[in-house]
């Protein structure tokens, strides 16, 4: 086993003890426990929590696709670390607006909650994918499917830690900069993990 697998292997291993204790303290810290004021319909506190949602469930999506196709077990275990901890934090964000009596979905544009705080595109959600690069997941030969979905998770996770911050200058809730910051620690790491898969897959 290489230096740099190993160190991928360790990388995913601390993944998934974080994913735990993600977990963890969405049982022990519920949104009525936060002591702030209710976020409004038009919050930013809000708005994160639909928009990272919609984030995360492409980010599944994509993890899930790759995770029933590869025979790479390192690959297989960070897609599978992906769909877990994505849709645990999809559930917490979904369980806020209901504590909040805010509906889950809005009108507004996607990123408006971030206006003036971020200079990132306000049309759309940074590092969204298209519908076409998903297909090619599934279509494609699972070398290039495994390259292709390094690149594209890479890019789809610098976006959620780019929201994430975004989040952690505008938010006063306590349960809200917990989340961010620990999908900042996670997705970075996990974007370290799939720099050194891209790279091994380039040199061999």
């Amino acid at each position: 086993m290489t230096r740099r697998v190993r160190l991928v292997s360790a990388a995913i291993v601390v993944l998934a003890t974080l994913s735990v204790g993600v977990g963890i303290g969405a049982v022990i810290s519920q949104p009525g426990d936060d002591d702030s004021a209710t976020p409004a319909d038009d919050s930013a506190d809000a708005g994160f929590a639909r928009d990272m949602s919609t984030h995360h469930a492409q980010a599944v999506s994509m993890a899930d696709t790759i995770r029933t196709r590869t025979q790479d077990p390192l690959l297989a275990a960070l897609a599978t670390d992906i769909v877990l901890t994505q849709q645990s934090q999809i559930g917490r964000f979904s369980g806020w607006l209901d504590q909040w009596g805010l509906p889950a979905t809005s009108l507004r544009p996607p990123m408006s909650w971030a206006q003036g705080h971020t200079t990132m595109d306000m049309q759309t959600m940074p590092g969204m994918v298209s519908n076409d690069e998903i297909r090619q997941l599934e279509s494609l030969p699972i070398e290039a499917a495994e390259a292709l979905f390094l690149t594209l998770m890479i890019r789809h996770h610098q976006g959620g830690v780019e929201m994430a911050e975004a989040i952690l200058t505008m938010t006063d809730r306590d349960d809200v900069h917990r989340l961010a910051s620990s999908i900042v620690a996670g997705q970075q790491s996990e974007i370290e993990a799939m720099q050194s898969m891209l790279e091994d897959r380039s040199t061999a």
